[in-house]
């Protein structure tokens, strides 16, 4: 035997004792095969948990970063009721979930935005059936699996659904399933005996639109949705996301101002988050970095004059407006500063309405006036010239007619942004004598604002009713108001007034005793009582109340106690 084959079977036994003794101790010799490229992948992967509104802990999976910005892949059911969201990366670092960018209830995939940089896995374009596959959970959750594509399916025409072969459990849900060259392939999943992965790649595709925050998918989540990547697209989104818990809507005004800081909507949209706080001067200095950074600069200036025109008069802000400076002179002097940069009706609109405010009702009506010669003429300026009219001592008929031309220009068939003008033409008609014209003003703006109207519109239309003789009708309205506002002593009176003129005494009796026991000091409350049971033939106890009601102070008492003594 020569040395060389000595040497050949000495390595040879060498091996076959290595081999022994890995079998022996049970090393996965998939884990031991495994290409560097998939560890990679691994350090891309992350544990997710999802919390309650309470804290506690809703649901735990798997998921992978495809992004260094924080982009990340995971199944979407962990997220179904969830508050709030973390992941904990292969160095053991915790990032939050920001905000949803996408998910798919069907296909049980989602994908959104972490705090901080992250790792990157890439994404596989192809799959064959028979390939070999590893699932590769972040590293401290275990080492990768072997696992095998048993068939490969395609949907939505370009993304793979796999089925595999493997020795993983529903702990690993979630984890990225990849190649030999360390591309995710897909997103593990094990239900009942089915193993699969679903392509990460039709996650990544998920796109915001403005419409978005109202998917109502993405809303089974109380974790924010996050903005579109267009400006026109998350306008919208701006604007919906009003409509979200206070916590929400301003992280989606601060993450628009970051995300398009050259735009006036976030801006705007914080500086009146600001004044409905009371928070004055934090609005003022947004709308002035808004003058600064804003490509607009004539809508920055608008903004700005439109801002303070609004609230320099509301008194319950007066001492934090003056500490500002935020006074009409002011907003007219920022107005005609967008108007030097870009000459705007609109702009021109807002500076005669403050002009109107600051008592200059000439000037105004002049400006209004002119403004109906542009393409800019709508029915505001009609309402607003009638009130510029009417306190420069115009007739009833002129201001009429002004309030006529305003309805005129409405849109037709009519919508509800047409509501305030048939409401204004019905006070004038009111004044002018014409109830009943007037009452069918107020039945229209009621139409509009159906559900929405308080119990001083009732009472106010009422009243209207019956100047005008329409008893029924005041009743019905009367009413109304009383149901809408039950504790209010003046509704069920009148309408114990009403339910007299109509001699339904035994109604008039319960009426006022409700009205009594709302408010047990109401003069006319007994005056009425006293006359219904006079006229039930109650003397005793009629005459009593109407006494109790001169004690109260009521003028008419008097004359009744002579009718009935």
């Amino acid at each position: 035997m020569t040395l060389n084959t000595m040497r050949k079977r000495m390595n040879l036994n060498v091996k076959r004792i290595v081999f022994t003794l890995v079998s022996f101790l049970g090393i996965a010799i998939p884990a031991l095969a495994q290409p560097g490229a998939v560890k990679k992948a691994a350090d891309a992967a992350f544990t997710l948990t999802t919390f309650k509104a309470d804290g506690s802990i809703l649901a735990t999976s798997n998921g992978v970063c495809i992004g260094v910005d924080g982009v990340a892949v995971s199944p979407w059911k962990p997220f179904i009721g969830a508050e709030k969201a973390v992941v904990v990366d292969a160095k053991g670092q915790k990032h939050d979930v920001m905000y949803l960018l996408g998910a798919d209830e069907i296909y049980d995939m989602a994908k959104f935005k972490v705090s901080g940089k992250t790792s990157a896995a890439p994404l596989a374009t192809t799959v064959s059936a028979g390939e070999e596959l590893w699932i590769a959970p972040m590293a401290k959750s275990g080492s990768p699996l072997k696992a095998s594509a048993s068939s490969v399916e395609t949907f939505m025409g370009k993304y793979h659904y796999t089925i595999l072969n493997s020795p993983a459990t529903d702990k690993l849900n979630g984890a990225p399933v990849c190649n030999a060259k360390g591309q995710v392939i897909g997103l593990f999943s094990l239900s009942g005996s089915l193993q699969s992965a679903t392509d990460a790649g039709y996650a990544r595709s998920f796109v915001l639109k403005g419409l978005s925050q109202n998917d109502a998918t993405l809303r089974q989540s109380a974790i924010r949705i996050g903005l579109p990547d267009t400006a026109e697209e998350a306008v919208v989104a701006l604007m919906l996301s009003s409509e979200k818990p206070e916590s929400v809507h301003e992280a989606v005004v601060k993450d628009f101002m970051e995300k398009f800081p050259q735009a006036n909507d976030g801006y705007y949209a914080w500086a009146n988050r600001m004044i409905a706080k009371g928070d004055i001067a934090e609005a003022d200095k947004t709308l002035q970095t808004a003058i600064g950074k804003v490509t607009a600069k004539d809508e920055a200036f608008y903004n700005y004059a439109r801002l303070i025109y609004q609230n320099a008069l509301n008194p319950s802000l007066e001492a934090k407006t003056k500490s500002v400076g935020w006074t009409l002179d002011k907003a007219l002097e920022v107005i005609r500063k967008a108007q030097e940069v870009r000459p705007v009706d609109a702009y021109r609109h807002l500076q005669a309405q403050i002009v109107f405010a600051k008592g200059d009702f000439a000037k105004a009506y002049a400006e209004f006036e002119a403004l109906t010669k542009t393409k800019f003429n709508n029915p505001e300026l009609y309402l607003e010239m009638a009130q510029s009219r009417q306190h420069l001592g115009a007739s009833d008929q002129e201001i009429l007619d002004l309030l006529n031309k305003s309805i005129e220009l409405c849109d037709t068939p009519y919508v509800s942004t047409s509501a305030p003008y048939f409401y204004m033409r019905g006070q004038q008609l009111e004044k002018m004598g014409e109830y009943r014209k007037a009452i069918q003003d107020y039945y229209t703006y009621e139409y509009f604002n159906q559900g929405r109207l308080g119990a001083d519109f009732y009472y106010m239309r009422e009243q209207c009713e019956v100047k005008g003789r329409m008893w029924q009708q005041a009743l019905q309205d009367i009413l109304i108001a009383s149901r809408i506002d039950p504790e209010e002593a003046l509704y069920p009176t009148e309408a114990g007034s009403l339910l007299l003129r109509l001699n339904k005494m035994d109604a008039a009796v319960s009426a006022a005793r409700q009205a009594i026991q709302l408010d047990a000091a109401h003069p006319d409350a007994y005056l009425i009582l006293g006359i219904a049971q006079c006229e039930l033939k109650q003397k005793s106890e009629g005459v009593k109340n109407i006494l109790k009601a001169k004690e109260l102070g009521n003028a008419q008492a008097d004359i009744f106690l002579q009718k009935y003594k």
